[in-house]
């Protein structure tokens, strides 16, 4: 659960609420060479709580290499 600090996200679109559950689906790697690399997809939602519900997709890629 998330409670965004506003209603209005990246393109315009307005949530009806703050409130917010939030999924999440992610994999990852870690190369030999200490390497790693992951992707995580989230979706955001009020659950119909209230309308509009549009939600929103996130995709995040995380490459990091210890040194």
């Amino acid at each position: 659960m998330y409670l965004f600090s506003h209603v209005d996200d990246n393109n315009g679109r307005r949530f009806s609420t703050a409130f917010q559950f939030g999924d999440h689906l992610g994999v990852g790697y870690v190369f030999n060479n200490g390497l790693d690399v992951g992707l995580k997809v989230q979706h955001f939602s009020n659950g119909a709580i209230k309308r509009p519900n549009p939600g929103a997709n996130v995709a995040v890629l995380r490459v990091a290499y210890p040194f």
